[in-house]
């Protein structure tokens, strides 16, 4: 994973994860996503979206079996529309975040080294 995509990553995350913390207070979470009509479920909901194609698109990426986070991240934020089911959601996803960010902060990163030559003939290797 390049360093670039590893910090867009960590950076959404972050930013969910507060969100989801602060949704799945009981009653402060559920007067604020009633209070803006289901806006910040949709908002959560789209940046699941860009995690997941950003997961998806990445070719040195060695997490990609997480992409499932982020997808029942946007299906959770669909469920979340239900009351009581949308507080239990948000401390799955809570949790599920905070696993993300662990995998995500261990994660090899990966450096070009614009130095480095192979060599691939039997001539060089018998002198080395």
């Amino acid at each position: 994973m390049k360093r670039g995509i590893r910090v867009t990553l960590l950076v959404l995350a972050v930013v969910l994860i507060i969100s989801e913390l602060v949704y799945g207070i009981p009653f402060l979470g559920g007067s604020i996503v009633l209070s803006l009509g289901w806006q910040p479920l949709l908002i959560n909901a789209l940046l699941y979206f860009i995690m997941v194609i950003i997961l998806i698109v990445d070719k040195q990426n060695s997490i990609k079996p997480m992409v499932v986070i982020p997808l029942l991240g946007v299906v959770g934020s669909f469920l979340a529309f239900i009351p009581i089911v949308g507080m239990v959601v948000h401390w799955i996803l809570f949790f599920l975040l905070l696993f993300f960010i662990f995998i995500l902060l261990s994660t090899p990163l990966y450096i070009p080294d614009k130095y480095a030559k192979v060599i691939y003939t039997e001539d060089r290797r018998k002198n080395h």
